[in-house]
């Protein structure tokens, strides 16, 4: 493999995109990390590489860091570049297929248009050493069990419970209730005094808590006086000289 290549492939490591002046550009693609379903495993995130073939221009990115490495000036690298670029293109001429390594591979059809088949190679740095591992099912959680279910059965006491004569004491005990009650209520009325008799029968009942006054003190209560508030004339006939004659 030549060097150009290896020096292109660290590059994309580095940088997004990669131009190869007069020949295209290397294109990164970001993918995150996802489950395939054929295989049922976890990829990592990764970068795969497209290639474009009209990006020709020479941004200075390969050819500097080709004059980095192998200590070259400037023009020397580039001119050192285009021969490599030439040699490619007659390569792809003779309908040869070209490896690039890990990048992929070039070739053309038969209207010697230029294909590039990617390598699939993950040129994601932080994921380096990353590798697909299986999917394993996440475990079945048994469902919470219900209050209904922990709580423990009551006993079937049927078996011991005649429900025949049971049903015959419930009704015993619910007219004794009642009679009891008819009873009592009947006391409590009595004693609220809420019942009167008339005055004509041998019965007689009076609410007032006072004695009743005799005859005698009823008259005297009820005898009246006549208080005089003022004299007949509202003035006094008085005269000062009277008093002097004395």
């Amino acid at each position: 493999m030549h060097r150009y290549i290896e020096y292109i492939s660290d590059l994309l490591y580095l940088h997004d995109c990669v131009i190869l002046p007069g020949f295209g550009g290397f294109i990164c693609n970001y993918s995150s990390a996802y489950v395939d379903e054929n295989s049922g495993m976890i990829c990592p995130p990764g970068k795969t590489i497209l290639f474009n073939r009209n990006l020709t221009h020479n941004d200075g990115l390969l050819v500097s860091w080709i004059a980095a490495k192998e200590n070259l000036p400037y023009d020397k690298a580039t001119a050192q570049l285009s021969l490599f670029c030439e040699d490619l293109k007659i390569r792809l001429n003779q309908q040869q297929r070209v490896s690039f390594g890990d990048i992929g591979v070039f070739y053309t059809d038969r209207r010697f248009n230029i294909i590039f088949e990617d390598g699939k190679h993950n040129f994601f740095a932080d994921a380096l050493g990353m590798e697909p591992l299986p999917a394993e099912a996440a475990p079945k959680t048994k469902p919470a069990a219900t209050q209904a279910t922990v709580r423990t059965a009551a006993p079937d006491m049927s078996a011991y419970i005649d429900m025949a004569s049971s049903g015959n004491v419930f009704l015993r005990l619910l007219k004794y209730g009642l009679a009891a009650a008819i009873i009592t209520g009947v006391v409590v009325i009595s004693q609220l005094d809420i019942f009167h008799f008339p005055a004509g029968n041998k019965i007689t009942h009076s609410t007032s808590i006072q004695p009743e006054l005799s005859s005698a003190k009823r008259a005297a209560d009820a005898v009246t006086y006549d208080s005089v508030i003022s004299p007949a004339h509202d003035y006094v006939d008085y005269d000062p000289i009277d008093d002097l004659a004395w």
